[in-house]
């Protein structure tokens, strides 16, 4: 193999092309704080990358050996065997402790290392003990990214407004929702094969004969959550120094079109009849991108156009980019 081929495959265990959304949630939390420093905004993205490359090259680690049962995983790297498990390991500990080095210079306060060090430990256990503890696992990466938002905030002050903790809640809801409804869905023909059962399998969701078979109770759990989400979403924008709600009607069109998708997403997702990965990949894009936007423009009112802008566009075109370089295709979902 060529360096190229096998530079291209490390980035593909490192999930570079969408490294980018890990970095956003600790910027926001940053932002909200008022933080405009340029440089200590960055730094803040280097950990959010870290921590990026921590969580996923870690987790292909842990499920290497169940990869290797799906054919459709065939080509992931360590199934493949173009990158060696002890490489990868090695990957995940520099991550880990590059992104410490970087809190620990730039951020010289006990907070955000326990901040980091929370998501970083819930982080470890999803990856190490994964879907064997149906339910508890998906709490556990709500958490994680949760408090990687806390982390960034933190890293102005610990003196948090409403705002943050409304947002914390909708960290950790939306990506329990991702998980179990999004995640479920996409990796449920081979989930079977682990040594647990996902909170999907458990509510009778399966693949008979290439058709998925949705069951009343994970369509139910799966509204419920994003009736939370959404609720959230609206009192975010109620908080005193948002407003959202009392900005120009140009913010409640762009809101209300960007919510159209999202529940447009979600109901295709959860009326699906066909198991088809690739498609359930790109319902889960237009979902997610949907989501971020909209939580992003919800914002607008404290961090100005500019700062908007950036946010939106940095992790789409980051997306964009390496999808181009990686895979050829610039929404190809390899998630």
């Amino acid at each position: 193999m060529n360096i190229k081929n096998k530079l291209l495959d490390y980035f593909h265990l490192l999930r570079f092309h969408a490294a980018a959304s890990e970095p956003v949630i600790m910027l926001i939390g940053a932002l909200i704080m008022n933080e405009r420093d340029l440089s200590s905004l960055f730094v803040i993205f280097l950990i959010g990358l870290f921590y990026h490359i921590y969580g996923y090259v870690l987790n292909d680690y842990a499920d290497v050996e169940i990869d290797k049962k799906s054919v459709e995983l065939k080509n992931k790297p360590l199934v493949s065997g173009s990158i060696s498990k002890r490489n990868a390991m090695i990957i995940t500990a520099l991550s880990f402790l590059f992104a410490y080095i970087l809190t620990f210079i730039y951020f010289r306060s006990i907070f955000p290392m326990v901040f980091l060090s929370i998501a970083m430990l819930l982080g470890g256990v999803y990856d190490l003990y994964g879907k064997k503890i149906p339910g508890l696992s998906d709490l556990v990466i709500a958490g994680s990214l949760a408090f990687s938002f806390i982390f960034g905030a933190s890293t102005v002050s610990v003196n948090f407004s409403s705002t943050i903790y409304v947002m914390w809640s909708l960290v950790f809801f939306g990506i329990f929702f991702i998980n179990v409804v999004e995640g479920g869905l996409k990796d449920v023909d081979h989930d079977s094969l682990r040594e647990g059962k996902t909170l999907a399998s458990i509510a009778g969701v399966k693949v008979v004969e290439g058709k998925l078979v949705l069951t009343w109770k994970f369509k139910a759990s799966a509204y419920i959550l994003i009736c939370i989400c959404l609720f959230l979403i609206f009192f975010l924008g109620l908080q005193s120094d948002i407003n959202f709600w009392n900005s120009s009607y140009l913010n409640w069109i762009i809101a209300c079109v960007l919510l159209f998708f999202v529940i447009l997403g979600i109901y295709l997702l959860l009326h699906l009849s066909i198991f088809n990965r690739s498609k359930i990949k790109r319902l889960y894009a237009l979902i997610n991108g949907g989501a971020g936007a909209l939580i992003i423009i919800m914002f607008l009112p404290v961090l100005g156009l500019d700062v908007t802008l950036i946010l939106l566009l940095l992790p789409v075109t980051w997306y964009v980019v390496f999808n181009v370089i990686l895979y050829r295709k610039p929404l190809q979902p390899e998630v």
